[in-house]
């Protein structure tokens, strides 16, 4: 009776040592997809914070330009400067200067018909 005993009892020993394997390949598995899922967070949230990065970069290069801007139209000559570029006005006094362009000659016609360019001396 003793061996009838033990073969069943190593038949049971058998069983749950397949099952504890078959639980632990499919942690395994468990644990390597969440970590590819953490690996593709983390390559995504990098190319994420170097967008955010560029454009952070682009907002203070504006803003310093803005401020720039700020303090040059505060100044009189800044203002008049600003004037100027957006009315096209001079100060009393000022001349107008008008650069006219030399007129061009109107283009000879030429005839593409081959009777009229047989008679060349016409």
């Amino acid at each position: 009776m003793a061996m009838a005993g033990a073969g069943r009892d190593s038949a049971v020993r058998l069983l749950w040592r397949r099952v504890l394997i078959a639980v632990l390949i499919v942690a395994v598995f468990m644990a390597g997809w969440a970590a590819w899922g953490m690996y593709r967070k983390e390559r995504e949230s990098g190319a994420l914070r170097q967008q955010a990065e560029a454009r952070f970069a682009d907002l203070e290069s504006r803003h310093a330009k803005l401020v720039a801007d700020v303090a040059r139209l505060r100044s009189e000559r800044g203002k008049e400067q600003a004037l100027r570029n957006a009315y096209d006005v001079g100060r009393e006094g000022e001349r107008l200067i008008v650069i006219v362009e030399p007129p061009v000659p109107p283009a000879r016609a030429t005839s593409t018909r081959w009777y009229e360019r047989i008679q060349w001396w016409r």
